[in-house]
């Protein structure tokens, strides 16, 4: 809109009467006409008044409708101190077929957010400019908006076009829905949770990212121009194909423990490419760096690394390399850090079978559970007592052996013995005693 100012009245009449009197003599005597300079005093809703700063609307009035709210935004005046806000349904699509306005809200700046439409209803709005003295602008013209909360209807037809080593391409129909994009994604299998592949503003999207080998369930939504996402399109499968050249899935890291001197890593792996071996790595900074050839600890077939770990060596983080049949190597896995643990003994056993024979006791026990961060146990020791109440300090005698039986000889018939037996691990832990057994060899 110009910025030159608009001609009042007052000033129209004003000239009118100063070329009057040129006209007659040459010489200008005439004064503005008394009229004009009452209706200077008027104020209130007339924006045409003769000293009304606020003779131009606001411009540019813009509605930006969003799921939780309408926003409105428009050019502030330099005479304004406040602005008023009005809105009303949109019942037509004239601006003639709307009102009565109500005014929502008076502001002291050019914007406004209309958090209380109801949802999925068109409104129109209209501002006007308000100053201290109580002149008012003419309205702007209505713009409209809606606070938008109905998704866009299922895109269809999703297609799988392509499947080769570099991906797969999926296409899809629009379904003659109001989306701006689409959202593609992929599941492992109909009941895991979903991975977003990407978005495009297109009918295709091709997902790269993919593990080769792998069969995924694929699916696309639409999404509307304020976020609304749509439901989802119908289900397809397709698969990355492995070839020479594919690259292995990371490792993905598992339990690891470092008790006492003893580290433990467990992985698992995506058996699509074919590994041929493990690569583990450690540094003291994560990620840990496995370019660097110094940062190499072993290779391994296995999805297990079990190693010894000196005390200057307890503070470094590790990380897993796959390598396939074909020596391409994958990513390396997360980098993880082993939180140490003082070595624990043992767990106590117990015996399962006491055979008292002539002049001997046969005996055997069950080889005690350890977990994956334990020293294995490498041996026991049974200890033997004449009297009941058997320990370490009152056992009479004792004898260690790597298996799980024992058969104690040259015993006396006709007498009771009580025994007891603990498990040594590789660290040289033991065990608590086992529950107490007694027998009578025969003479």
């Amino acid at each position: 809109m110009s910025q030159l100012p608009r001609l009042r009245p007052a000033a129209v009449a004003s000239a009118a009467a100063v070329v009057l009197a040129l006209g007659i003599s040459g010489t200008a005597h005439a004064a503005a006409p008394t009229a004009a300079a009452g209706s200077a005093q008027r104020v209130g809703d007339d924006p045409d008044q003769p000293d009304n700063p606020l003779y131009d609307a606001p411009e540019s009035l813009h509605a930006a409708s969003g799921r939780e709210s309408v926003s409105l935004s428009w050019g502030s005046l330099s005479a304004a101190t406040a602005y008023e806000v009005y809105r009303e349904e949109a019942e037509g699509t004239e601006p003639d077929e709307v009102g009565p306005y109500k005014r929502l809200a008076t502001v002291p700046e050019s914007t406004y957010v209309d958090r209380d439409a109801d949802p999925d209803v068109e409104y129109a709005y209209k501002v006007r400019a308000l100053d201290d003295a109580g002149h008012v602008s003419p309205y702007t013209d209505p713009v409209r908006g809606t606070r938008d909360t109905v998704a866009p209807l299922s895109p269809q037809d999703l297609t799988v076009a392509r499947e080769d080593e570099r991906g797969v391409t999926l296409t899809w129909r629009s379904g003659n829905s109001d989306s701006v994009k689409y959202v593609l994604y992929r599941y492992t299998s109909p009941n895991s949770p979903a991975t977003k592949v990407g978005s495009t503003t297109s009918l295709t999207l091709r997902d790269t990212k993919g593990d080769p080998g792998l069969m995924y369930t694929y699916e696309v939504r639409g999404v509307d121009a304020v976020g609304n996402e749509s439901r989802g399109s119908n289900w397809v499968t397709a698969t990355k194909t492995v070839t020479d050249t594919s690259v292995p899935a990371a490792p993905r890291m598992g339990n690891h423990q470092l008790v006492g001197k003893r580290l433990t890593l467990e992985w698992s792996q995506s058996s699509y490419v074919p590994i041929s071996s493990y690569t583990v790595y450690r540094s003291k900074t994560s990620p840990v760096d496995i370019t660097d050839p110094a940062n190499r600890v072993a290779t391994t077939t296995r999805t297990q690394y079990i190693g010894t770990v000196g005390e200057d060596e307890r503070d470094y983080y590790y990380a897993v390399v796959a390598t396939s049949a074909h020596d391409v190597s994958s990513a390396a896995s997360a980098s993880v850090k082993p939180a140490y643990e003082e070595p624990r003994p043992p767990y106590a056993t117990q015996f399962y079978k006491v055979t008292p024979g002539a002049g001997s006791v046969s005996l055997s026990w069950y080889a005690p559970p350890y977990g994956s961060g334990d020293a294995p146990v490498t041996g026991y020791r049974v200890y033997r007592s004449t009297k009941p109440g058997i320990t370490k300090e009152n056992a009479e005698f004792s004898h260690d052996t790597s298996s799980e039986d024992y058969v104690d000889r040259g015993l006396t018939g006709g007498t009771t013995y009580y025994y007891a037996v603990t498990a040594i691990n590789e660290d040289g832990l033991e065990s608590a005693l086992s529950p107490e057994v007694s027998a009578t060899p025969t003479g």
